[in-house]
């Protein structure tokens, strides 16, 4: 059996991944497409697409507070707190 530790440090590995990939796309989508970053830009493929990541973000940081994620990122190796 899994302990409740070791399955919190699994779910803090998803999510952050699950994070660093819709950062890339958001940058992408800014950098590559030139989606407006502002919140009230008109409609378009590229807004509309940053408009989701935002809302996938702010679910993302909702998991990670749900898991006390600050206390988890502190042993993590791999974590940009670390530079």
């Amino acid at each position: 059996m899994v302990s409740n530790t070791a399955r919190e440090q699994a779910i803090y590995q998803a999510l952050k991944a699950v994070d660093e990939v819709v950062a890339a796309l958001q940058a992408h989508l800014l950098e590559e497409h030139g989606a407006d970053p502002e919140r009230a830009a008109e409609q378009s493929t590229s807004t509309n697409s940053l408009k989701l990541l935002r809302q996938a973000r702010e679910r993302l940081g909702n998991g990670l507070r749900a898991i006390e994620a600050d206390n988890i990122a502190e042993t993590d190796g791999i974590s940009l707190r670390n530079e």
